[in-house]
């Protein structure tokens, strides 16, 4: 099994789980804080029981520790970004219909748009209210202002990325560097947590700049994965997306590379209904094209600069888990088709 050190996948995931545990554990407990609407609290505690996300505040510990901090300091904002991520999470459901999303209900399909919309915005707002109290609390106010600023420029990447790719629905015309742009934006959690989590550690500027963009890169893999995964339509949701959604990058890249797949693509979105067929059309499209391919040299080009900013680390063993994790990211990219 691949290793970096003395660690290998399995024992990767492992990591990262136990990193991110403790903030799992309290996000349910901030997310109902001072909440008193019995339905509310309903909501709530059903987000509580799909969020599980431990690998956004694994990056903010391991940020914090690559830059000589302890790993716990990074507690408040590994809380601060998981809240706002599934606030995000609630309210991208919305804009994309999405009922059921990896073979589980959402909270728009449990309840309906109005009541989904406004736990979004309450997580959202409590992800700022509960880094100003742990940082008050911590006596680091020194830092607060880098944080909150930290916290307003990704909501509002996320934002910019979510309203972008509005236009992008059914539409072949978008070019794949605005699409790849979109792509871009909408990994500013990553970069958020990668971010926060060196500024909390007392990292340089330099240092919280690498580990920044070194987040950023491993979301950015993240979500050439997941275009990946629906054009294969792995979960049985490209028809959904193709409906709702932008057009998945290998999909939209084979559209460009000729006037018949573009017509033939097209063909297949101005269906009233996508059927396996279609899939399988869209498919031979991808692979004829070399779409996959086309993905696979962005992510490799996308890991060489992410090792570029690994360099400018000190050697610890945060470091070598970050290695780890972009090689990881790059064999997950690879696999697809696979």
């Amino acid at each position: 099994m691949p290793k970096s050190g003395d660690l290998d996948y399995e024992e990767l995931t492992a990591l990262l789980e136990e990193r991110g545990k403790e903030i799992i554990e309290k996000f349910g407990e901030a997310a109902t804080l001072g909440v008193s609407n019995s339905d509310l609290l309903s909501i709530l505690a059903d987000v509580k029981a799909y969020w599980k996300d431990t690998y956004r505040p694994a990056l903010a510990s391991l940020a914090c520790e690559a830059v000589g901090g302890q790993p716990k300091m990074s507690a408040g904002v590994s809380l601060m970004v998981t809240l706002a991520a599934a606030g995000i999470g609630i309210h991208d459901d919305i804009i994309d219909n999405s009922s059921n999303k990896h073979f589980r209900m959402t909270i728009l399909g449990l309840y309906n748009r109005d009541y989904a919309l406004l736990a979004g915005d309450l997580l959202i707002v409590k992800g700022l209210t509960t880094v100003q109290e742990l940082l008050s609390r911590n006596r680091q106010l020194d830092k607060l202002k880098d944080v909150i600023e930290t916290y307003q420029h990704f909501l509002i990447e996320v934002c910019e990325a979510e309203f972008n790719e509005i236009s992008c629905r059914k539409n072949l015309d978008t070019e794949l560097e605005n699409y790849l742009g979109i792509l871009w934006k909408s990994t500013a959690d990553t970069e958020a947590c990668t971010r926060l989590g060196a500024i909390i550690g007392g990292g340089s500027q330099s240092e919280i700049q690498a580990l920044g963009e070194i987040g950023r890169r491993l979301g950015f893999m993240s979500r050439l994965a997941d275009d990946l995964k629906d054009s294969l339509n792995i979960e049985g949701s490209l028809p959904h997306r193709l409906e709702y959604e932008s057009i998945p990058l290998p999909i939209l890249f084979a559209a460009k590379s000729s006037k018949n797949k573009f017509s033939e693509i097209r063909l297949v979105l101005e269906k009233s209904s996508i059927d396996p067929s279609d899939v399988r059309k869209l498919l031979e499209c991808c692979f004829d094209t070399e779409a996959f391919s086309y993905v696979h040299a962005i992510a490799k080009d996308n890991v060489i600069e992410a090792k570029k900013q690994l360099r400018l680390l000190k050697r610890c063993r945060a470091r070598t888990v970050l290695k780890l994790m972009i090689q990881k990211s790059l064999v997950e990219v690879m696999s697809l088709p696979g």
